[in-house]
């Protein structure tokens, strides 16, 4: 009978002909920039440790294997754990002559984390295979790699672990970062500064502006980070008071509109004209509680997240130091089924942190939805995909009271109406019963105020063929779409 050994030896002989061929691209990308101390997570038979010790100057590699069999995990080098034993003492022991170079933490990823140091310079990600597993790793040792340092792994575009791939784009893609491929599965990317962008919205606010401005000034802005705002047309004395913000603070950008167009089309000029892959929307009369950003942009990086909240909102009048009232979000994930059922949400408040790709997937602020407008833009956000979060035990003021760009919609009373146009495009994702619901004529004027009495419920999944969705479209939208045109173009009163 074989030794377990014998079997070692033999696996990663022939490991040469396959991972070996790649060894050699990392190594290139090491002493291209000059890296000194990373770590490896999935060690296996060594190999790839060993070819990095020997052909770079590296000063310290940390080796992250647990060597542990996992229940489920598909992965021929999920070996049984008699044999993981084995390997394990294999590798240490072709590992060994290097002495203090090397250092191996017998830890899975998540709790070998704290035992590195910060901040390194690189980490080679070939670990857990599966899309969960990428992602954790990445989310984990992001903090971890020093600005212009490199993330990298192997395996992008394996076909037999499509996850690895789906993960690395879906989390670099946030910063629209290139992500290199060296062939045989090498992937690296560069980490870059990340800054944010603030931009508000100003009409008619030169009594509240400036401490909103300073909120951000004060404490809440880093090295890098710019603030866009958009004069929409404003007839009062704003222009002057935000003209002289800008010769106080020369990271403010000013633009000007020659008329009023509304909040969504003064926020999407700001995100046109921004230059940073994180951007923060924060209305001209909210105010931000101290030092409460840099907190929210590691949670957004560290956790995947396309979108990061305050978990709580705290309404005041005049002074932030009177608090009227309270409410929180749920923390954690929040959900479009959440969204659709409650009338108070991240996205109805509108001032959360996200990036700029998923406002390009869900094709900016809606210009045609007056005060929903930051509403149906988290909403369309969420249908398209985006990760929205909300940080525990967070806050920011939100001022009430006085005449604020909602309340002036509000009171025009169309608000269910311009909610529907806005779920129009979605509605073959509710149930049928709700659908019918916000459909009827009845429904129509006031679906969106009585979400708390009545939220909506989404259908249950199923997985169209492109050809059923076209016949859906044609039996199901013919009247839908008609009903559109008269809420875009048509005369309300006669729906």
């Amino acid at each position: 009978m074989e030794k377990i050994i014998d079997k070692i030896r033999k696996n990663s002989s022939e490991s040469l002909d396959t991972w070996g061929v790649g060894y050699g691209h990392f190594c290139k990308i090491i002493n291209k920039f000059a890296l000194k101390t990373g770590a490896e997570l999935g060690v296996a038979y060594g190999g790839h440790s060993e070819a990095i010790l020997n052909n770079t100057k590296i000063d310290k590699l940390y080796g992250i294997d647990p060597y542990q069999h996992t229940i489920g995990y598909i992965d021929k080098m999920n070996y049984p754990q008699d044999e993981f034993d084995e390997l394990y003492k294999y590798a240490i022991e072709r590992l060994s002559r290097f002495k203090g170079r090397y250092e191996h933490i017998k830890k899975y990823s998540k709790d070998a984390v704290i035992n590195v140091p910060e901040q390194i310079d690189f980490i080679y990600i070939d670990a857990d295979h599966s899309y969960e597993g990428v992602w954790n790793d990445l989310c984990l040792w992001f903090s971890k790699i020093k600005i212009e340092g490199i993330i990298g792994g192997h395996d992008y575009m394996h076909p037999d672990f499509p996850g690895v791939k789906q993960a690395i784009d879906e989390f670099f893609s946030r910063f629209n970062w290139k992500i290199n491929y060296e062939g045989d599965g090498v992937w690296w990317v560069q980490k870059k500064k990340i800054n944010i962008s603030f931009f508000i919205p100003a009409f008619n606010c030169s009594s509240t502006i400036t401490e909103s401005v300073n909120s951000i000034t004060n404490n809440n802005i880093s090295d890098g980070d710019k603030i866009i705002i958009v004069n929409d047309g404003s007839t009062d004395n704003t222009e002057k008071v935000i003209n002289d913000l800008a010769v106080k603070h020369p990271y403010i950008k000013i633009i000007n509109h020659k008329r009023n167009r509304g909040g969504a089309a003064a926020r999407n000029t700001a995100i046109e004209n921004s230059q940073h892959n994180l951007l923060f929307c924060l209305d001209s009369d909210n105010v931000l509680a101290p030092n409460s950003i840099s907190p929210l942009k590691k949670f957004l990086i560290e956790n995947g997240a396309d979108c990061a909240a305050f978990q709580k909102i705290y309404f005041f009048k005049d002074d932030i130091n009177t608090i009227h009232k309270k409410i929180s979000f749920i923390s954690g994930l929040i959900t479009i089924e959440y969204c659709l059922g409650k009338s108070l949400t991240p996205p109805s408040s509108g001032n959360y942190l996200f990036t700029k790709e998923s406002w390009k997937k869900a094709g900016g602020y809606p210009e045609f939805a007056n005060a929903l407008d930051t509403w149906g833009f988290g909403i369309q956000q969420l249908f398209s995909g985006a990760k929205m979060h909300t940080l525990p035990d967070t806050f920011y003021f939100h001022r009430r009271g006085h005449e604020s760009y909602f309340i002036r919609e509000d009171k025009k009373r169309k608000t269910s109406l311009t909610a529907l146009q806005i779920l129009i495009p979605y509605l073959l994702l509710l149930s049928k019963r709700s659908e019918n619901y916000i459909m009827s004529r009845r429904g129509r004027y006031t679906w969106f105020e009585n979400l708390d009495k009545k939220p909506l419920i989404l259908a249950k999944s199923k997985r169209y063929t492109k050809k059923e969705i076209i016949i859906i479209l044609k039996n199901r939208f013919s009247k839908i779409y008609k009903i559109y045109l008269k809420l875009r173009y048509g005369n309300l009163n006669k729906i």
